[in-house]
């Protein structure tokens, strides 16, 4: 007999019979036995003693090799998909119709900060979302308007991490049917935090961007009005300043020449101020009207 066990499984058959005189019949033992064809089977085999008086046993077995191998696919399968679910990078977590989570990967983990094992059969799914959001979620599957009929389209809101973080996130979502009836949800949540916190830095280089290139555009006008205003500001100061010089001092005609003159200067003070501008600053003027500062403007040259 011995000869037809599989040599992996000698030893236990050897136990099992050592066993029966303890008085130890075990039931459902599985055993693998060399097939007529010389491949081997697996048998489920129940042992009982037989009431004989000689101490026989009776051993009843069922070839289970097709049933075994099935079962070793499923867990195959089964293993395969669990590693494949917590190597993804989004947050997957699934819930009974009563909102009981049942499933939590390590993207879930890694998002709310829950370790699995906090979380699967002792929290409710809607202590991942604030406020009313699991209700939310699940007014949305039962809507046609989401993405359809037990689906969530990918949906933009906001998830609460262990910490009461608000997270934001990308989350969608599904009914799981079985024979036609909801018996669980199961959802996939892509944290934002990261994206969202590019996305501000670009904002701002943008912004600055923009900003550098008006304040330089600012430059290049101004330098450009200075040097326009600069040619004939020169020649009204040269024609004051003549005028000033062939009228009779103390007249009136040579009182206006001189304020002439003053006002050319002072043109020309603001046309250098111009000309000096770098930055764009304004300040506030009549009623809620605001006006260029050259000061403020051009203030940066200045202190050179």
């Amino acid at each position: 007999l011995l000869s037809s066990i599989h040599p992996e499984d000698v030893d236990r058959v050897r136990t099992l019979w050592s066993g029966f005189a303890r008085g130890e019949y075990p039931r459902g033992v599985d055993v693998r036995l060399r097939h007529v064809d010389g491949d081997y089977i697996v048998c489920s085999c129940s042992f009982a003693s037989l009431a004989d008086g000689e101490g026989a046993v009776l051993v009843s077995f069922q070839d289970v090799t097709e049933q075994r191998r099935t079962e070793a696919e499923f867990v195959k399968t089964m293993e395969f998909l669990e590693s494949l679910i917590d190597a993804s990078v989004d947050g997957i977590v699934a819930s009974d119709m009563d909102g009981n989570i049942i499933l939590f990967n390590q993207g879930a983990e890694r998002i709310y900060g829950w370790r699995a094992e906090e979380v699967v059969g002792r929290m409710g799914v809607s202590q991942l979302y604030p406020g009313d959001g699991a209700r939310e979620v699940m007014n949305k599957l039962k809507s046609d308007k989401h993405g359809g009929p037990g689906r969530l389209a990918p949906t933009q809101m906001e998830a609460i991490g262990k910490n009461g973080e608000r997270i934001p996130i990308r989350l969608s979502a599904s009914m799981i049917y079985e024979r036609g009836e909801p018996v669980a949800t199961f959802g996939i949540f892509t944290d934002l935090r990261e994206k969202l916190r590019v996305e501000e830095r670009l904002a701002e280089a943008q912004q600055k961007l923009a900003s550098t290139e008006r304040q330089a555009l600012i430059a290049e006008l101004a330098g450009t009005a200075a040097h326009e205003l600069n040619q004939p500001l020169t020649s009204v100061m040269a024609y004051a300043e003549l005028l000033k010089r062939r009228l009779e001092a103390g007249s009136a005609e040579h009182r206006a020449a001189e304020i002439m003159v003053r006002e050319a200067e002072r043109m020309a003070d603001i046309v250098k101020k111009i000309g000096k501008m770098t930055k764009y600053e304004t300040k506030s003027y009549v009623g809620r009207q605001r006006i260029l500062d050259l000061d403020k403007s051009a203030e940066g040259d200045e202190e050179e």
